[in-house]
């Protein structure tokens, strides 16, 4: 079943994800795609009033949870930010193939409770990856460096209605059991995001 038009909005945050071409590494370093993308999310925030909440760049494909200004909406910003990545990246490695596998995808996140786990879900990933035993330790992502992107306050807009705990830290090293993680990860293959428990979609 094709997936459903996504719906533009400024007045709930998305979660938006993108992998690198034919699922390999991304051609350039870790290091240096971190400088990347943190120099092309800052620009975006600066020229279109992009707002970055979370954002986690593994080897092959990034998370982020991002809010838009009614000016510009998810579209334009993406295709702004991913077109200047890969730019970027192919003037580093001297390489000419597309740097992503394909477009964006991209979930709306209308509910509290969903972005409070999905918040959880994204900066667990490496962990889940069995990349690190702690969220923190992971160093790609705001995350661990939140004063390398200008992020927006998570405690703004639909973030501002959630309980959140008082060590942040601590609450994103509690794991989750497996299926609430497989459901967030189901949920995300829908243009307007809800866990799907089950086979079922």
């Amino acid at each position: 079943m094709p997936r459903k038009r996504l719906i533009y909005t400024n007045e709930f945050p998305y979660h938006v994800w993108a992998r690198s071409n034919n699922r390999d590494w991304f051609y350039a370093p870790q290091d240096a795609m971190w400088e990347i993308f943190k120099d092309q999310l800052n620009q975006r925030i600066r020229t279109h009033k992009f707002q970055v909440h979370a954002f986690v760049l593994m080897n092959n494909h990034y998370h982020m949870i991002c809010s838009t200004d009614q000016e510009f909406d998810l579209g334009v910003v993406m295709q702004a930010l991913q077109k200047s990545v890969s730019r970027s990246v192919n003037a580093m490695t001297g390489r000419i193939n597309h740097v992503f596998g394909g477009p964006y995808k991209a979930s709306l996140v209308c509910s509290e409770e969903y972005y409070f786990n999905l918040f959880k879900y994204v900066y667990r990933n490496p962990v889940q990856a069995n990349i690190c035993n702690q969220a923190l330790d992971y160093p790609y992502s705001t995350h661990a460096r939140p004063d390398d992107i200008a992020l927006s306050s998570p405690l703004s807009g639909i973030a501002s209605m959630l309980p959140w705990p008082e060590d942040i830290p601590s609450w994103l090293d509690q794991s989750e059991p497996p299926e609430v993680t497989e459901s967030i990860r189901r949920g995300l293959k829908k243009t307007v995001y809800r866990p799907v428990y089950g086979r079922g979609y």
